[in-house]
């Protein structure tokens, strides 16, 4: 006798199609695995380029000097090419990064010897990179952050696009306390 709680539903046609239909887009999608980079530095160039159109994302990683970035670059230029030469042919000037996704990766342990019979650990880190692209219009407005988002991105060592150095953000407090000042003795 069956027990009815045992039993595993089976998914009908439609339902498998809509699992499928969630999953992401192999032509517009590129893994690279195993790659010699710890993946707490691949992150922070990562974060650099979500939500970027592709051109201005393969512009900022060139110019970075960081391993890391030639890495995500290698990556983003295989999921470029997967998405111009896949079953749908797109034009690349409508591509932009959907998500960048970057895991650790098993890692390497070897050991130097040192004093007294001790030896220190040597982790060597590897990662793996994953990026996903869409396909959309750029926005007729430019970045949605504003004109000075990609230089703000650009000069952010942490790529998250942070706040201003402090010395700008004193200025600019100082320039509303004048404009504040000059209000106050025009009534």
């Amino acid at each position: 006798m069956k027990n009815a709680e045992n039993e595993t539903k089976k998914l009908t046609r439609k339902e498998k199609l809509a699992v499928r239909d969630e999953l992401p887009k192999k032509d517009l999608y590129a893994v690279s695995k195993y790659l010699k980079c710890p993946s707490s530095k691949a992150v922070i160039r990562a974060r650099t380029i979500r939500g970027l159109p592709v051109g201005v994302a393969q512009a900022l990683l060139s110019r970075s000097p960081a391993s890391s970035a030639q890495l995500i670059l290698k990556v983003l230029k295989s999921a470029v090419a997967n998405a111009v030469n896949g079953k749908q042919e797109r034009n690349p000037d409508g591509l932009s990064v959907e998500w960048v996704q970057v895991g650790q990766a098993p890692v390497m342990k070897r050991h130097h010897p040192v004093s007294h019979g001790t030896a220190k650990k040597i982790l060597k880190r590897f990662c793996h990179i994953a990026v996903q692209l869409r396909y959309d219009a750029p926005p007729p407005g430019g970045f949605p952050e504003g004109p000075g988002a990609l230089r703000r991105r650009l000069n952010d060592p942490t790529g998250r696009g942070g706040a201003a150095p402090r010395s700008a953000r004193a200025a600019r407090a100082a320039s509303r306390a004048r404009q504040a000042r000059a209000a106050a003795d025009d009534e």
